[in-house]
Parts: structure tokens; C-alpha cells; sequence
């Protein structure tokens, strides 16, 4: 979606999430069962730039789902990602949290308007795409790069995360219910406070400084060096050429 006035910038989301487009309902947790038992590996929190509208409850960012979530337009805004030119941009910052789990699937955490979303992407044939997958469902603008800060291996048990995070949606459940909005506020309760409680429960505590220090070709370098970009491009693309 654009907006069409012209001193707004495009609020598209790479994101194909619900939260994005403002849905009349608590977010989801999406998960199967055959991911229930595995290990939480590494563990990375990542941003992308959001924009600002009035500021306000529940929710004052301007984010916007895409429109067209066709398996081909969803494979353009994956290898698109992996040619956003690496570079600052001065803008308010949403936060997401990615796990690796022990049988290669990865997992998007992130907290908005409708209360946390938590979506998995399970291995495909494309090595290094199920973690893309996972990276692009961070909400923000399309053009915008995305950057990484590495909290470390968990080596915590997925389900029992799992547990704790039904709380939570328990409590968000409730309090839709009864008062039909979910609790966000950009100063004390927003998505880093939430990344930073997902921090605590896997490793204990928080860090002091969250150093972002990955742009996407510079994470895929440093924790997947085994994974050649310009090899996963041309399979995304082909991907696409089957589809047509």
C-alpha cells in the first residue's frame, strides 16, 4: 500500500503478518507441532525503519501490509532484501526477534498494535531461504535495510518458551476482549521492551547495548558463510520462473 501524500514516504511492510494492516483481531502465534520439542540455537534481534504518525495509543506507527501477497510478489520482496543497498537511515526502528531451531526452522517474534506475532518457517529446498523468510516478516519499509545485533546461543527449550508466550496471549486475549484493544505504547511498552523480555526469558538477562552490526548480506556472511548470495538470488528467481 502507498500513501499517496507526497511528504509521507512509502509505508509498504515487507511483512505478509496481519498485525501490518491493522487486523480486527489479536495476533496469532503459528506454530506445528513438529517443531514443539526442539532447541533454541542462536538467537538475533533485528530492525528495520518504521514511520511515525500521530503519536498516540494503541498504536502510532504507520505500517502497512502488502497487498499483493501472491507466492511470486512474497519471492520478488525476498531477493529485493537481498539487494537493499547497506545504509543509515534516521527513522524510528521496529524490532523483531529470529531463533534458529535445532532442525533448521526459523521463527519471527515481534510485538504491535494486536499484541505478538509468532510465525515459523520450516527448511526448504533453497539453503539460507527459511531464515530470509523469517527476516523479511520484520515489519517496516521495503526500501529500508535490515540490520542484526547477535545475542548469543539459548540452548532453551522451544516449548517452554512457547508456554510462557501463551501466557501472554492469554492476558492479550482478555484484554481485547474486555476493552477491545490490546495494550502498546511507544515509550514503555513497545516492541524492543518486548524483545528485550524474549532476551531475558532465553539468556537470563539483557544485554546493556544492543550493537547492530549486521546489515543482511553482512549476517549472512558472518553466521552463514556456507550460503553464496548471489547463488540464492538466482534460485530464488528460478523459483519464480516455475511459478509462472
Amino acid at each position: 500500500m502507498k500513501r499517496t501524500n507526497k511528504n509521507i514516504l512509502r509505508t509498504d511492510s515487507d511483512s505478509t503478518s496481519n498485525c501490518g494492516a491493522k487486523s480486527k483481531s489479536v495476533e496469532t502465534m503459528d506454530c506445528i507441532n513438529k517443531n514443539n520439542y526442539e532447541i533454541i540455537n542462536r538467537v538475533w534481534i533485528v530492525k528495520k525503519s518504521i514511520a511515525l504518525g500521530d503519536i498516540g495509543e494503541p498504536f502510532p506507527f504507520n505500517i502497512f501490509s502488502l497487498i499483493d501477497t501472491t507466492p511470486e510478489k512474497i519471492m520478488f520482496e525476498k531477493i529485493k532484501a537481498l539487494e537493499i543497498k547497506n545504509e543509515t537511515k534516521c527513522r524510528f526502528k521496529h524490532w523483531a526477534t529470529i531463533l534458529e531451531l535445532s532442525n533448521g526452522t526459523y521463527v519471527n517474534i515481534q510485538f504491535g498494535d494486536k499484541g505478538f506475532s509468532l510465525k515459523e518457517f520450516n527448511k526448504t529446498n533453497i539453503e539460507g531461504e527459511s531464515v530470509l523468510d523469517a527476516i523479511v516478516e520484520t515489519w517496516g519499509y521495503t526500501d529500508h535495510p535490515f540490520s542484526f545485533c547477535y545475542l548469543g546461543r539459548a540452548n532453551y527449550e522451544y516449548e517452554k518458551l512457547k508456554e510462557k508466550l501463551r501466557e501472554i496471549k492469554n492476558e492479550e486475549l482478555k484484554r481485547y476482549k474486555d476493552k477491545g484493544s490490546v495494550y502498546y505504547h511507544l515509550v514503555n511498552r513497545n516492541c524492543q521492551h518486548f524483545a528485550c523480555d524474549l532476551e531475558r526469558i532465553l539468556f537470563g538477562s539483557i544485554q546493556l547495548w544492543h550493537s547492530f552490526d549486521y546489515y543482511l548480506q553482512d549476517f549472512y556472511k558472518a553466521f552463514f558463510s556456507e550460503i553464496n548470495i548471489d547463488v540464492l538470488k538466482r534460485q530464488l528467481q528460478n523459483k519464480i520462473d516455475t511459478m509462472s
